[in-house]
């Protein structure tokens, strides 16, 4: 029988090397193709990191509105459920690769508009909501091709492990991306900022232009929506999926609004600059990239219990967090609460792809990107409640309530436990 193109790269990856203990953490870095698109992940991964950053302080400088800063992160997840499953389709219909050099040519276009603007225009908060909306439908599309394109060339444990690295990439650049956007501002200005990202992106789509293209596999050529109704249909009657989009929407609706708090509540509560906004929005992911380096390092064998209990533990200090007075308590656990997030963002595509056939995995990562979408009615709220009752107040009861609802999924969705099928 014949093998599909991209199968030696799996069977290469897949075949038994003696490797040192301590070289485990990256062996996936061992396969060419995954190797240069972990790269230019980072570069990807540290540009959408300082757009969010940049955006955030400019609407927070214009507006010194809580709501408006909230509204710049609803723009940008509200792709993820507007896109999900038609970013999930594209990505199993088309050339993956393509689909990926598609988005970054999006960025990049989309990146000089905003410098254009913010060099000679009169910016205004409407055109960063156009700016990190149009950035977070490229990065929804993105989302479900990058991670399908994995499970082409890594199998089981291979592909926990690559999934484990790409998570260090984007740890890693949620750490550097604030910190760097948060430095460039003081120095420079937002259009300074907007002027490197706009060079990183270049490079990026240089990058992956290097990568094979790997033939996707497209479930027959039948019409888009007729796919969609399709993947619907199988997706909701798999209940490993449906446990783990769940955890999704719970955390992206009580969780990932605290992003859009940290600008609010580091300059309004603990005093911080531009830099030391920066350092503190950079925290979360420095807990997350110590976390993601363990368990690339690790043979994970309950993926549920990891997924859930550590979303549940992000939402426990995330509640800690929002009640903070000093800025050195709030970057510390900040920190821990990235361990939690690195378990949860780790597994969830392990979990989505591996709970389905391969000609599904793109579509199966467009179910969990809807679920994502719930992130944008988070912040809308959390922003709201802000306006009402203070930033904290409004952190502490949006975190809180997620803590409850996790652990009530996790008592009663025994797949979430790791005990179901």
């Amino acid at each position: 029988m014949s093998e599909a193109p991209p199968q030696p790269l799996a069977a290469r990856e897949r075949a038994p090397v003696s490797r040192p203990a301590r070289l485990r953490t990256f062996r996936a870095l061992g396969n060419p193709a995954f190797r240069r698109l972990w790269l230019a992940g980072w570069v990807w991964y540290l540009n959408r990191m300082m757009e969010m950053a940049v955006l955030s302080w400019l609407v927070l400088e214009l507006t010194d509105s809580p709501s408006q800063v909230a509204l710049v992160g609803a723009f940008r997840m509200a792709p993820m459920f507007l896109l999900g499953l038609a970013a999930g389709s594209i990505s199993d219909r088309f050339p993956r690769k393509h689909v990926m050099v598609s988005t970054q040519c999006v960025n990049l276009t989309v990146t000089a508009g905003m410098l254009a603007i913010l060099l000679f225009g009169d910016v205004a908060p409407w055109h960063a909501f156009l700016t990190t909306f149009l950035m977070g439908s490229a990065w929804a599309v993105d989302f479900s091709a990058r991670r399908a394109y994995f499970s082409e060339i890594f199998r089981g444990d291979g592909l926990t492990n690559a999934i484990s690295l790409d998570v260090v990439a984007l740890t890693g650049s949620s750490v550097a991306g604030p910190l760097l956007a948060g430095t460039i501002i003081e120095l420079v200005g937002f259009s300074g900022a907007y002027a490197l990202m706009m060079a990183l992106f270049i490079i990026g789509a240089i990058m992956l232009l290097t990568i094979p293209g790997a033939q996707s596999l497209r479930s027959g050529q039948a019409p888009v929506l007729r796919q969609l109704a399709e993947a619907v249909t199988t997706l909701s009657a798999n209940r490993m999926l449906v446990a783990a989009l769940t955890i999704t929407v719970s955390l992206n609706f009580f969780g990932f609004p605290f992003l859009t708090m940290v600008p609010v509540i580091g300059r309004d509560i603990l005093g911080a600059n531009a830099f030391l906004y920066g350092v503190l929005a950079a925290a979360a992911g420095i807990g997350s990239l110590a976390g993601s380096i363990v368990i690339a390092s690790r043979r994970i064998r309950n993926h549920q219990s990891v997924y859930s209990l550590g979303a549940a533990s992000m939402l426990a200090v995330l509640v800690l967090f929002s009640l903070s007075q000093w800025y050195a308590v709030s970057l510390a656990l900040l920190i821990v609460a990235g361990f939690g997030m690195a378990g949860f963002a780790t597994m969830q595509p392990t979990i989505a792809m591996q709970a389905v056939q391969p000609e599904m995995r793109g579509r199966a990562m467009g179910a969990i990107a809807l679920g994502i979408g719930a992130s944008p009615l988070g912040m809308l709220f959390v922003g709201w409640l802000a306006e009402q009752m203070g930033p904290q107040q409004a952190l502490a009861l949006l975190t809180g309530t997620g803590v409850i609802v996790v652990m009530l999924l996790r008592l009663f969705l025994p797949e979430l436990r790791g005990q179901g099928r």
